[in-house]
């Protein structure tokens, strides 16, 4: 349940609370065995009643098993629509008794809510400046793209005067690889694509090779094989001062997983012929989850993580090669050495529709840092064309959490922004946690040389735990470190600060276990009552099991023992009834 409270349930809590959003959509698959379409803890107990949530609640699109159990449960329109069939079973489900009609009168309230809400919005003109939406779409696929490696700072590449040549190579730089499949296609107003944005940009001459082929790309002589695109490229790219070389992930879409983190072979093959005639090669990845970049990006300077862009990629992708824009976005998952390296490996995709979340609580760089696992890029990783420096940090505890501050320098010579990054961890809880966890971030522009203390806030919330012997969030005390930096690996400073913890209030019983008897002050005060008694209850000073548990290796083997088990070895002193005492006595 700390898995799922923590790590899963976590950023949808924040969202509802936060940002109150009219609609939550319920998924596909099962939680513990219970599909969520009629899953009453989830969309009833956690989503309405302790995050308070007063929206509706709709299916995906075919997620409904069972629209009776679903209704019971907290869904309140099931899609697609009409639903003949299943409108007679709630209909038959009511008069039989089987379904509640206030349930189903509940539903059908938050539906007409929805449409009386959105009825009433101001509709406008219905029209929009494309161009301008355009830019904007430009400006945020730029600021989304990772520098992954700049050795001897090949990039930003110069403007040049005409006498240079930029060899352009990569089916993807004339037939973007801009989205994904399924629900996520989209029907773009216009589409930029890399190599005449690049020309563009540039006084050089560009010369391209697709060098690979792609399904939907231009038609090509049929009698040209994997190994003519090769060699073709081959030839332009030892022509050019510089090759930019654009490859990625051939398939993605909803529905249906990846088999793997490679490149394809013929992209790798690419990257590695090219390479061997230049040795000033730029790697461009288009894909839209991870790809491995070992061994092969130890072949070349250069590589820019483009991600899946969208319309407006192909000029993003030539802003940050030619320095228009500064690379200043950061990873936000490790990419691994191989994917046999990840947490979740010997767990997915699991067996028979069942995944078990096997790496727990150590989800993704968690998992990697617990282990201080080699990566080839970390988490937080991302360079830019300035660099910057850290000062001290300071931490300070705040009624709403811990406040950070740090003084951050542009040390180059261009302006830019740097993601501030602050890691958490408790060293010595009491309960299992990650090494370090990433609990606030910051994109601070800053000018060429420019000094500015950054303030970090984090929540105390976020502090918490999920306590399962008592169901609610608990905040440890103790003494939390907050290193600050430019990545997960790459933390410039750190500051300790105390913070007070809640007062779990966990119940003891009898099941509980004699060291957290002992390390709870009401418990500790029954038992040592208790300890000082003799066997025949006379209450003469020490008594036998005092003298046992001052042998401090009995002490530590009954330290895990059940308080009821320790009958088995006092027998006359610890009785089912003096326990029930004991825990009468620690609950008062």
């Amino acid at each position: 349940e700390r898995t799922l409270r923590e790590m899963y349930l976590s950023a949808f809590r924040r969202v509802v609370t936060q940002a109150r959003p009219w609609t939550v959509m319920c998924s596909y698959n099962k939680v513990n065995g219970v599909y969520a379409s009629q899953n009453h803890w989830l969309l009833t107990q956690v989503l309405r009643g302790e995050w308070g949530y007063q929206g509706l609640v709709v299916s995906d699109w075919g997620a409904v098993a069972d629209r009776v159990a679903a209704v019971a449960a907290g869904l309140d329109l099931t899609m697609p629509g009409p639903d003949a069939l299943g409108d007679r079973e709630l209909a038959e489900a009511v008069a039989a008794g089987r379904l509640d009609p206030a349930l189903l009168d509940q539903a059908a309230r938050r539906v007409r809510e929805l449409v009386d809400k959105a009825a009433a919005r101001d509709k406008g003109t219905g029209s929009y400046d494309q161009a301008a939406h355009h830019a904007l779409a430009r400006e945020i696929a730029g600021r989304a793209i990772v520098l992954l490696k700049n050795d001897g700072a090949l990039l930003p590449l110069a403007a040049g005067d005409g006498t240079q040549t930029i060899a352009v190579i990569g089916e993807f730089t004339r037939t973007p690889r801009y989205q994904g499949g399924g629900s996520s296609l989209i029907a773009p107003t216009r589409l930029d694509d890399a190599l005449t944005e690049i020309t563009a940009a540039t006084e050089a001459t560009v010369l391209f090779a697709p060098g690979y082929s792609v399904d939907d790309g231009p038609e090509r002589d049929p009698r040209a094989d994997a190994r003519d695109l090769l060699a073709e490229a081959v030839a332009v790219a030892q022509a050019g001062d510089v090759a930019l070389v654009f490859v990625g992930s051939e398939h993605e879409t909803e529905g249906a997983d990846r088999d793997g983190i490679d490149l394809p072979a013929a992209h790798r093959a690419l990257i590695d012929e090219v390479a061997r005639v230049n040795p000033r090669t730029v790697v461009i990845l288009s894909n839209g989850a991870v790809l491995a970049t070992s061994p092969w990006d130890r072949e070349v300077p250069a590589v820019v993580e483009g991600w899946l862009l969208g319309q407006a990629g192909g000029g993003a992708v030539a802003d940050v090669l030619f320095g228009k824009v500064n690379p200043s976005v950061r990873l936000a998952e490790t990419i691994p050495l191989r994917l046999q390296d990840h947490p979740s490996y010997l767990d997915f995709p699991g067996e028979h529709g069942h995944v078990r979340y096997g790496e727990g609580l150590f989800v993704g760089y968690r998992g990697f840092d617990a282990r201080e696992q080699e990566v080839a890029y970390p988490f937080g990783f991302g360079l830019s064309y300035t660099t910057f420096g850290y000062g001290d940090a300071t931490a300070t505890a705040t009624p709403d959490g811990i406040e950070v501050r740090v003084p951050v320098t542009n040390t180059g010579d261009r302006d830019g922004r740097e993601v501030v990054q602050v890691y958490v961890s408790l060293p010595g809880s009491k309960v299992t946690r990650a090494r370090r966890d990433l609990k606030a971030f910051a994109s601070v522009p800053l000018r060429a040389g420019e000094t500015r203390e950054v303030t970090l806030t984090v929540d105390r919330e976020d502090l918490a735990y999920w306590d399962i012997r008592c169901g609610r969030w608990v905040v440890e005390g103790g003494e939390y470190r907050c290193a600050v930096g430019a990545s997960s690996r790459d933390l410039r400073t750190t500051a300790a600060v105390a913070v007070a913890g809640d007062d779990a209030g966990v119940p003891l019983t009898a099941d509980s276990t004699l060291g957290e008897w002992l390390a709870d002050p009401r418990g500790a005060r029954a038992l040592t009552a208790a300890f000082a008694e003799t066997a025949d209850g006379s209450g003469a000073a020490g008594g036998p099991m005092a003298a046992f548990l001052a042998d401090p290796t009995m002490a530590l083997f009954l330290g895990a023992t059940p308080l009821i088990r320790l009958s088995a070895f006092a027998p006359d002193l610890i009785t089912p009834e003096r326990v029930a005492k004991l825990v009468a006595a620690a609950s008062a």
